[in-house]
């Protein structure tokens, strides 16, 4: 999709989306205008005027959070949302930002190109540990797919292995049952993707580093000892393995794990199986 329309998408559901927290519809596409607006004020002047382009960058990034702290919750705000915050060099929060868009508009081929670039611009690189990269190379469909889609491609795979089978019964043929079977696996693959959707099941809480220079402590305090040689900088991403009050025990990519102060980081809902 390209950006005027990605950018006539999100004014259209900015309109849409009811009115809360005293934005009615007309201010919502004001907002929404004035956000894109000062972004490309910022495009225009990055490079002949980086202190006026920073104060644009700004500007827009105020816009888009005022969208989403009224309540217009979409991927394309958090998209551009987190396109302001990269250019003024706030990666953690851009990549939350980036992974939250992908959250509500899973797939989209925008969102992920500039997420993965975002990473690319990390200080630390940290590989997956050789189980979680198998994981995320099996179930890269469950997390790049919507639940509706998956939803449809169940009903419909549901409703081909009955009426293959019927056909199959009037019309004895082995690759009718063939195909039955292989409409039977659809079914109870996306079936068990959705079911574990719905319970929870392997999902943690996930969360972005947002700033640098942080030490990962062996225990929920700061009189603990550092538990790596080196610090965290901002875009690190990780899993919530449990909190207690302001310090959270986190795993990284590789399965290390330590404990951070949840002012370090910005949640993103539970860990989809892409992080990287």
């Amino acid at each position: 999709m390209s950006g005027g329309r990605w950018r006539f998408v999100a004014l259209v559901v900015a309109c849409l989306t009811p009115a809360v927290m005293g934005l009615d519809q007309s201010q919502r596409g004001q907002v929404l205008a004035e956000g894109l607006a000062a972004y490309d004020q910022g495009v225009r002047t990055r490079r002949s005027d980086p202190v006026a382009a920073r104060r644009a960058f700004d500007e827009a990034a105020a816009r888009f959070q005022l969208l989403l702290d009224a309540g217009v919750e979409t991927g394309w705000i958090h998209y551009n949302l987190a396109n302001a915050l990269l250019q003024r060099d706030d990666l953690g929060r851009a990549i939350a930002h980036y992974r939250r868009g992908l959250e509500l508009e899973p797939g989209a081929a925008r969102i992920t190109h500039n997420l993965a670039h975002a990473r690319s611009l990390r200080r630390n690189q940290i590989a997956p540990s050789g189980g979680r990269a198998l994981r995320q190379a099996v179930l890269a469909w469950h997390h790049g797919t919507t639940r509706t889609t998956r939803l449809v491609v169940c009903i419909v795979a549901y409703t081909a292995f009955w009426l293959l089978l019927g056909v199959d019964r009037f019309r004895p043929d082995g690759r009718w049952r063939i195909t039955a079977g292989i409409a039977a696996a659809i079914a109870l693959l996306t079936g068990g993707s959705l079911a574990a959707d719905a319970a929870g099941w392997g999902a943690r809480p996930a969360g972005v580093v947002v700033v640098d220079d942080v030490v990962v402590r062996k225990g929920n305090g700061e009189g603990y000892e550092p538990q790596f040689q080196e610090p965290l900088h901002a875009g690190v991403e990780l899993e919530i393995v449990e909190e207690r009050g302001v310090w959270l025990q986190v795993e990284l990519p590789d399965g290390k794990t330590g404990w951070l102060r949840s002012d370090q980081i910005a949640r993103v809902g539970s860990q989809p199986a892409a992080m990287s």
